[in-house]
């Protein structure tokens, strides 16, 4: 028998296996105490044995039990969950939301994380702290308005919630916040009226649902009441002609016919559907409106996504072009349509103001300022044969020369002075010159210039006006502004 391999096995097992360990310190201090109200919420909570629950249902059954539920803990590190609920939170995050619901329901509103800010929002769309649908209203919009002030991350989902909210709920329409849908419905259904209607509400409509393209207009700034007028003429008569001749009106033309889609409310958050609706309906407003069929939900509107409408963007650019034409404008643009009887309105409505312009011109009251200065003179001369014997004797005051001339002129207004709008050099005008109409560009390298190094310049200096670079590393110049620059740089 080997004893001396027997000893160092021993030793190895001894030294390595068993060791000499220090006894462990009784803590200081005892394990934190969960509140028996939270831990009654965690018993409600999916766990080993228990049948399952989605985790809607677990949220809504803890939300009524931690409904009133205070607390002042002090938990300071931050919290990041998707889709926050209570089970989803640790002990100490847990407490941290209730102390921050706490202090909130108090009217001391603070920043805290955004998890905690959604968790409280899931609340009130569930009816959880509220009396009825409209005090679940009410908070949820001063939330809104008081937190968004802290923290605007929430703004993008309580603008498409709280109207949800009203839907659900039955919230009369009449509080709902203006959004971008109820802009688009009121702006269609003046278009769908437009006979009826003002010209000023009628020229607001088409410009809220039109690209926003025209007030970089030169002509538009300088004929502003003109383009308005032949606009809303030109709109009345394509609706009458799209009414009587065609199957589709105007509206249906550019914005496409009213359907049906599918719809889920409160799209993203955590909701309980605690009314258990089947069978509803509720009118957005007189195109957009909402029904609720076996718990699935639809709207009914117009085909169109809310974006700003191409085709009116078109008709206007051409009415921009035509008038263009018919006022002997200096910086003629391409028509964006070939449809002839669209062209023809345009022009005839152009020319219809223009006679009438011409027309109301010709009625208006002159006044000869310089006949006036006759007529003074001569009353004066009046004036002294009839005065008596002692008053001829008496010398009236010279005029002087330069007062006379100043009386017997007319004052004329002064030449306005204009200025260019253009912000480049020469240089650089010449450059856009070449781009715009087709130059050579060789004089560039010629005299010593970078070409590179001009259309940076170029770009920086028009930024202010297209919010966009106008030419790419082509160099050509963006096709969406060419027409716009062609009003800035001449050939």
């Amino acid at each position: 028998m080997d004893t001396n391999r027997i000893k160092k096995t021993a030793e190895w097992f001894y030294s390595t296996v068993f060791k000499d360990e220090s006894i462990r310190p009784r803590p200081t201090q005892p394990a934190e105490r969960i509140p028996s109200l939270i831990r009654a919420a965690r018993s409600l909570e999916n766990t080993a044995g228990s049948g399952w629950q989605s985790r809607e249902s677990v949220f809504l059954k803890q939300a009524k039990l931690l409904v009133h539920y205070e607390d002042d803990y002090d938990y300071r590190d931050s919290v990041v969950r998707y889709y926050p609920t209570y089970q989803s939170l640790t002990d100490p995050e847990l407490r941290g939301y209730f102390s921050w619901r706490t202090k909130l329901r108090k009217g001391d509103v603070c920043k805290t994380s955004l998890s905690y800010a959604f968790l409280y929002i899931y609340e009130l769309i569930n009816q959880i702290g509220v009396s009825d649908p409209m005090d679940g209203y009410q908070k949820l919009t001063d939330f809104r308005d008081a937190y968004s002030r802290l923290d605007k991350g929430i703004l993008p989902y309580l603008d498409r919630w709280i109207p949800d909210y009203m839907i659900y709920y039955g919230i009369d329409a009449a509080l709902l916040p203006e959004s971008r849908q109820i802009a688009f419905d009121r702006s269609i259904t003046v278009l769908e009226h437009i006979q009826d209607q003002p010209p000023v509400k009628v020229m607001y409509a088409i410009r809220q649902l039109s690209p926003k393209w025209l007030d970089r207009s030169r002509f538009y700034a300088e004929f502003r009441e003109d383009f308005e007028a032949v606009t809303v003429r030109v709109f009345r008569r394509v609706s009458d002609h799209y009414a009587s001749r065609c199957k589709k009106t105007m509206v249906e033309q550019y914005f496409g016919p009213i359907r049906q889609y599918q719809v889920q409310l409160f799209d993203t958050a955590v909701f309980c559907d605690p009314l258990k609706k089947r069978n509803c309906e509720y009118a957005l407003d007189e195109r957009c409106i909402y029904r609720c069929k076996n718990g699935f939900w639809s709207v009914t509107k117009h085909a169109c996504p809310l974006r700003p409408n191409t085709k009116l963007g078109v008709l206007l650019k051409t009415i921009d072009a035509i008038m263009r034409e018919e006022y002997a404008y200096g910086h003629p643009v391409r028509c964006e349509t070939d449809t002839k009887w669209i062209l023809k309105i345009i022009r005839e409505e152009t020319q219809a103001l223009l006679a009438e312009k011409k027309a109301a011109e010709a009625r208006k009251l002159r006044i000869d300022y310089a006949q006036l200065a006759k007529i003074r003179r001569d009353a004066a001369i009046t004036q002294e044969k009839l005065t008596v014997e002692e008053e001829a004797e008496e010398e009236l005051p010279d005029i002087p020369a330069q007062a006379k001339d100043d009386q017997t002129q007319p004052v004329l207004p002064a030449e306005p002075v204009t200025e260019t709008d253009c912000p480049l050099d020469p240089t650089e005008y010449r450059l856009m010159q070449c781009l715009l109409y087709g130059g050579d560009l060789r004089w560039v390298s010629r005299e010593g210039y970078l070409l590179s190094v001009l259309l940076d310049s170029i770009n920086d200096k028009l930024y202010d006006i297209f919010l966009d670079s106008v030419l790419d590393d082509t160099p050509e110049p963006v096709e969406d502004y060419i027409d716009d620059l062609k009003e800035m740089i001449s050939p």
